[in-house]
């Protein structure tokens, strides 16, 4: 008797073929895992790839311990996709299975997609595997592995299986690389569901952008279910979730709607069909329902996509990259509504903290002085020269007096907070400035680089610019349970944070942390924890700084994160510019 194993391969299969990865590959483990007489394998092959990729593949088996993740990861992304990559990869696992003493017959095929989430031709490759088998008239067994590829490839097996009931095909998924796959249940009496279905003429009206319900996959991260809390209006949002993952957090941004969870096994389709299906029959609606499956795991994903289809209700995805979200009946798209303001970022994906100073530029008037703007100019082109005085002015809290020189610099603060500074043969005098000292030792440059950030502000490409954002624990500490102090006193070492510069260009939360003096490599650790933690996953640090780094241990840290760049030096306003429109195009 045959027995087949259907899958597509993934970036994880392919690292594990060039010898970048220490596990064998979710492929190559489920054949190892199991006795299969043929393996038939998906390639993703992106249609504006070209195919020789030889110079690439050599760098590639060549990497060293030295070479840095971004180039490993670009020169990856160079190769993968391409026919070329497939080809090395069936050779590889080939040789792998003859090693293991294991005679399967390995057959892969290229599938050219427009996109990642080409769901019609994916949909139509599957059924064309599935068609080919079919014709096979041997005895055979079936199985179709879940967890390489997309959530939208995921479906697609987990889909045709249940609209293919005769060849009672196996489904298997692995609920994480270090197990094996296991066996998952195909509900296939729920073929046969037979509770309230939404009338088809309400369900061509979804452009209207009105549901009655919708429910929302939600896992670890959160920004799936806020664009589909964004895109549309609803009467109720109802978060499928395990219990690992609370959505409480999502209340503050759904308005007067009602709020409802569902608490699922993340990895059971079943269980995830079968409660959802058990919510609609406990409280039934004539109105419009929504699945918005962009978040959770792929095996919520099926399960929750089967229960749209058989209450006619309308599945979206959101895709981040391109700022599309695309229903996935029909699939039409629609662009993706923008988040313009920033703290809704940092409400999002923070717990028990507050904005304590929203950072808006004109709630300090003084910024707009036009001589406290050509001052900064000035110690920008002086950076050196004020650089002497940091370690003598920093000590001096808000309102202390003072009066300071050194390398041709005289700086001032009397007892009525007036301020003055000295400096390139012009003197500068401002009333009412208690924190002088701060803007001197290092603040001027947080403002050189919020002017230099303005014009994108106005063209409308940033929307919304801020600086010095406070973040503090809701109310007070007595008041709070303390989670969301210990949070801020363990990632960022005090009961509040302050960003220097930060702005979002509607999909994505940006923080500039601005260095007008020497940079620390614990500096650019502390960056890394700051933008994750309240941009998720997408988030986004910068560090900015006067001077170029030196220490080979700073350097090595900043090209070895993954969410961090760096700009300094000479040509800091170029650099600044450079990236921010590389982010934002």
């Amino acid at each position: 008797m045959k027995k087949y194993l259907l899958s597509w391969y993934g970036i994880t299969d392919l690292r594990s073929g060039l010898g970048l990865e220490k596990s064998t590959g979710p492929v190559l483990g489920a054949l190892l895992a199991e006795d299969y007489t043929n393996v038939i394998i998906l390639g993703y092959t992106k249609n504006e790839k070209v195919t020789s990729k030889e110079e690439t593949y050599n760098k590639l088996i060549n990497l060293s311990d030295t070479t840095n993740p971004k180039e490993t990861w670009a020169l990856i992304d160079d190769y993968a996709n391409t026919k070329d990559a497939h080809f090395m990869f069936k050779k590889w696992l080939s040789s792998q299975l003859q090693q293991n003493n294991k005679s399967t017959e390995v057959k892969l095929y290229s599938v050219v997609l427009d996109k990642l989430n080409d769901t019609e031709k994916i949909y139509t490759a599957v059924i064309d595997c599935l068609d080919m088998i079919s014709a096979d008239e041997s005895e055979k067994e079936v199985t179709l592995y879940l967890s390489p590829g997309t959530p939208v490839m995921a479906f697609s097996w987990a889909f045709a299986a249940l609209q293919n009931p005769a060849l009672r095909v196996r489904i298997i998924a692995a609920s994480s690389m270090v197990h094996p796959p296991e066996t998952v249940s195909i509900p296939y009496r729920l073929l046969e569901w037979k509770g309230v279905q939404i009338p088809t003429s309400q369900k061509e009206e979804h452009l209207s952008n009105e549901f009655d319900t919708i429910f929302h996959l939600f896992g670890e991260q959160r920004m799936p279910s806020l664009f589909g809390i964004l895109q549309f209006n609803s009467h109720k949002h109802v978060f499928i979730n395990s219990k690992q993952y609370p959505a409480e957090v999502m209340k503050q941004f759904i308005g007067n709607s009602i709020f409802d969870e569902i608490a699922v096994n993340a990895f059971d389709p079943k269980n995830v069909e079968m409660k959802i299906l058990q919510y609609i029959a406990e409280n039934p609606t004539t109105g419009q329902v929504g699945f918005n499956l962009t978040g959770g795991t792929k095996l919520m994903y099926a399960g929750a996509m089967s229960v749209s289809k058989k209450i006619n209700g309308t599945p979206f995805y959101f895709e981040t990259k391109n700022n599309k979200m695309l229903f996935l009946d029909d699939f039409s798209s629609v662009d993706t509504k923008m988040i313009n303001d920033v703290e809704i970022f940092i409400k999002l994906n923070s717990n028990e903290l507050s904005i304590s100073n929203s950072g808006k530029w004109n709630n300090d008037p003084k910024r707009n002085d036009p001589r406290r703007s050509q001052l900064t100019q000035v110690l920008w082109k002086k950076r050196s020269d004020i650089a002497k005085l940091y370690w003598d002015i920093s000590s001096y809290d808000p309102g202390q007096t003072f009066s300071l020189s050194k390398k041709g610099i005289t700086v001032s603060l009397d007892k009525d907070n007036f301020a003055a500074i000295s400096i390139a043969g012009t003197t500068y005098e401002f009333e009412k400035w208690p924190d002088f000292a701060k803007y001197i030792a290092g603040g001027w440059l947080e403002e050189y680089t919020y002017t230099l950030l303005k014009p994108f502000v106005e063209s409308g490409k940033i929307k919304d610019l801020r600086i010095g954002l406070e973040i503090a624990v809701k109310n007070n500490q007595k008041n709070s349970s303390g989670h969301g102090l210990n949070q801020l006193q363990n990632i960022f070492g005090s009961s509040y944070q302050e960003l220097d510069v930060v702005f979002t260009d509607g999909k994505r939360l940006y923080i500039i942390e601005c260095k007008a003096g020497s940079v620390q490599s614990e500096q650019i650790g502390k960056l890394q924890n700051i933008a994750r933690y309240f941009g998720g996953v997408v988030g986004q640090g910068i560090l900015a700084s006067a001077f170029p780094p030196h220490q080979t241990a700073v350097k090595k840290r900043i090209k070895e994160s993954s969410n961090v760049w760096a700009i300094s030096g000479r040509n800091f306003s170029k650099e600044l510019t450079s990236l921010v429109t590389q982010f934002i195009k």
